[in-house]
């Protein structure tokens, strides 16, 4: 006749799982800026991406006033536009008294397409979902290199 012995059953804490990958106890900048944790940077993209958002959104605000109000200056912006953006290359104002000419609006029109596509509207669809939400789905408890995934978020913020 043969005897079973029980054997140990391994148990692990919740915190010693997240020291392993870096987790732990940690200070505001590691934590919230330089995080490895997938949660943390799919929050920093979807932030980040509406800001974007919120950026194509005035650049769009303006062009649909110079179609609304045509010759009228921009209220708010008009001014503010006026000192960023001196001249064309051609020597012409491009904002002049506040109004938008035709080559603001094309610009205009350029720069909220690539911000929202490419800034916006990607980013948070596919890295800030994806970052945040697959994990998750599958159960792993953090991505598979998370220090690349770091990288990846702040080479699109600088960039």
């Amino acid at each position: 006749m043969e005897t079973t012995t029980q054997t140990e059953v391994a148990h692990h804490d919740n915190h010693e799982l997240h020291e392993d990958h870096g987790h732990g106890n940690q200070h505001f900048l590691t934590k919230y800026v330089f995080s490895s944790d997938h949660k943390v940077i799919g929050i920093q993209y979807g932030v980040t991406s509406l800001v974007f958002l919120m950026i194509g959104f005035l650049l769009i605000m303006a062009m649909r006033w110079q179609i609304a109000k045509p010759g009228e200056p921009i209220p708010v912006m008009g001014a503010l536009l006026e000192n960023v953006y001196a001249h064309n290359n051609a020597g012409d104002p491009v904002f002049k008294d506040g109004i938008m000419s035709a080559d603001a609006y094309n610009q205009f029109g350029a720069m909220h397409g690539t911000i929202m596509v490419f800034l916006a509207i990607v980013p948070l669809g596919f890295a800030a979902f994806g970052n945040y939400v697959v994990p998750l789905q599958i159960g792993a408890p953090d991505m598979c290199f998370p220090r690349v995934n770091m990288a990846s978020y702040w080479a699109f913020f600088a960039g």
